[in-house]
């Protein structure tokens, strides 16, 4: 959607949507892009990177660039393309952000998605969960096995809850259950990283349960990099969706999916793009 920060509106895959809307949340809802460490802005989001209109630079593939927007001490301009994947249900969503004033930059790229609840967001377990910034409180997850699971029906109202955390295997994986539908397992896949290559104070992924339980936030974070004046850093995340085959159907667990994640990981990461 340009004329709103460039972010992903929807995501259907049989019918079934995936993202929570402006019904959920005024503000927080499809997907978007911030920079990180969040204590680079604090709160609200940047408008000129979150919620203003960008402009379409390119169709095939597209391609959308926002306004300069003030980032600690210099200025940057964001662009975001997304480009299909060559025989899969899936595409690419590629970010640039350019360092266009004249300080240096730390960054790392953020990709937050608010997805409907009632599903199980999971990732295979890394070497860290970190302290979440207040006035969050701090989100459990369930192990089990090589698995960190957050079960959203299991989540109580009142308090909004997150967890930065190390990863292992360069994937994000949330299983949808919606109701009278075959379940779906949305995937989002990336480079993985070191816990010293990643934002201070941040993690890898991240999970943001909103204290109405309307939306929950699936958020993956790329390379803490530096960017000087004139240059800019990368940032790339690819989606991929599957419904769940028939021998999952009895056992819609995250440990019962976690073979079938690696796999639309391992596809997503290897597919071609289809440009034009």
């Amino acid at each position: 959607m340009p004329s709103r920060g460039g972010r992903i509106s929807s995501l259907s895959y049989q019918g079934v949507e995936l993202l929570s809307g402006p019904e959920a949340h005024p503000d927080n809802w499809g997907t978007t892009y911030w920079p990180s460490p969040q204590n680079l802005w604090g709160w609200p989001p940047v408008a000129a990177i979150d919620s203003e209109p960008f402009a379409v630079k390119g169709e095939a593939p597209l391609v959308l660039r926002g306004q300069p927007a003030r980032l600690g001490e210099t200025e940057v301009v964001l662009e975001k393309r997304f480009v299909p994947l060559e025989g899969e249900s899936g595409f690419e969503i590629a970010y640039e952000l350019h360092n266009v004033g004249k300080a240096t930059l730390e960054v790392a790229g953020w990709q937050i998605s608010r997805v409907l609840p009632g599903g199980l967001t999971f990732f295979p377990t890394g070497d860290a969960e970190l302290t979440p910034i207040a006035p969050h409180g701090a989100l459990h997850l369930e192990k089990f096995g090589e698995l960190s699971v957050f079960d959203h029906q299991k989540f109580e109202q009142g308090t909004s809850l997150k967890v930065h955390a190390d990863g292992r295997g360069g994937y994000l994986a949330h299983l949808a259950r919606p109701q009278g539908s075959r379940p779906l397992l949305f995937v989002k896949a990336f480079p993985d990283l070191a816990p010293s290559e990643q934002a201070p104070g941040e993690g890898e992924v991240e999970i943001f349960a909103n204290l109405d339980g309307a939306y929950v936030e699936i958020e993956v974070q790329g390379k803490y990099e530096t960017i000087p004046p004139g240059e800019s850093s990368k940032f790339t995340v690819r989606w991929i969706v599957s419904s769940l085959p028939d021998s999952l159907l009895r056992a819609a667990t995250a440990t019962a999916c976690k073979q079938l994640a690696a796999s639309l990981r391992e596809r997503a990461m290897g597919a071609k793009l289809r440009l034009g």
